[in-house]
């Protein structure tokens, strides 16, 4: 069976509750993990990861604590991974729906086919365009025509977990941002249809909540720019399945 972390901050009873609730519905144990609360850290705990000089040329607002929390906590995750050796692992923030069971993630890991990072949910609002590359059992692994934002559910290969933490030393960018930019973590970035996962409707992570993104001064002209050239690398740079 596969590990299963669950990133879940301090004192969020109610959410944690509702995690069991999910994972006992498809016969899932778990490990919690305590997730890193952006707000108690000193400014110089923040820096030792968060780069403003890289959030400057590379994002179009600062991060805000929820958001430099949450990246820390799944560098944490991936942190185990590597030190314990997993071959691979599901990690998972607090606040999904489970909506499938897992044969389909557990079969594709049989395989023993070589993989960095699967995403395990797409995003409520906006799915991504994909493209299928094998049938696994009943379920299909695909290739996205963009990664899709959100980090609710993730697989994530020893392989992946090691070039992440690799190139996350420094960061200027939210996480589900940040591995849309796959190239310049040196990873693929592929997913599990159906979905096993979904985001909770109207429900955002504790972890990312602290504080509201729009309370953040935008910098519009960056933005654009910064899309521009996103769309140009990822274009260029994506394997021709």
């Amino acid at each position: 069976m596969l590990p299963i972390f669950v990133i879940n901050l301090d004192g969020s009873t109610e959410r944690l509750s509702k995690v069991e609730q999910e994972l006992q519905k498809i016969g899932v144990s778990f490990e919690r993990v305590s997730a890193v609360d952006g707000r108690i850290m000193t400014e110089s705990e923040r820096l030792q990861h968060y780069s403003p000089e890289l959030n400057a040329s590379n994002y179009y607002k600062a991060l805000t604590p929820g958001e430099i929390g949450c990246y820390l906590s799944h560098r944490k995750v991936w942190q185990l991974i590597v030190e314990r050796a997993l071959p691979a692992a599901i990690i998972l923030e607090d606040d999904f729906l489970a909506q499938g069971d897992l044969t389909g993630v557990q079969a594709f890991v049989d395989t023993k086919q070589a993989f960095d990072y699967v995403k395990l949910s797409d995003h409520p609002n906006r799915p991504r365009k994909t493209t299928a590359l094998k049938l696994i059992g009943k379920s299909e692994l695909v290739a996205f025509d963009k990664p899709p934002a959100r980090t609710c559910a993730q697989l994530v290969s020893t392989r992946g977990a090691e070039q992440l933490l690799k190139h996350s030393e420094k960061f200027g960018r939210p996480v589900d941002i940040d591995l849309q930019y796959w190239w310049e973590k040196e990873i693929t970035v592929l997913g599990i249809k159906p979905f096993p996962f979904a985001p909770a409707p109207d429900v955002q992570s504790d972890i990312t909540a602290i504080q509201s993104r729009s309370t953040v001064k935008q910098h519009p002209f960056r933005r654009i720019r910064q899309q521009l050239s996103f769309k140009l690398n990822n274009a260029l740079r994506s394997p021709k399945y």
